[in-house]
């Protein structure tokens, strides 16, 4: 039985090196340090807490919200 042909357009390979891609920078995701990876959590808490607040109309910056949150875990 013969397969259909399948037709890759451009937008379509495209967004398949697309993936291929980001699956690579993934896998290497997985070499990082402990230390590296707590960092690099670190600074994606702060940034998506600070866009957070700003999109409801808090007009803190990264910095305080890493000094708020710095001391809201020294609380505790």
């Amino acid at each position: 039985m013969r397969e259909p042909k399948l037709a890759l357009g451009p937008d379509l390979v495209k967004l398949i090196a697309e993936i291929d891609e980001f699956k690579g920078r993934w896998e290497a995701l997985k070499t990082l340090s402990p230390d590296r990876l707590s960092a690099l959590r670190k600074v994606a808490t702060i940034e998506s807490v600070g866009s957070s607040t700003r999109i409801e109309g808090a007009t803190l910056s990264d910095a305080e919200v890493e000094d708020l949150l710095s001391r809201a875990i020294s609380i505790k």
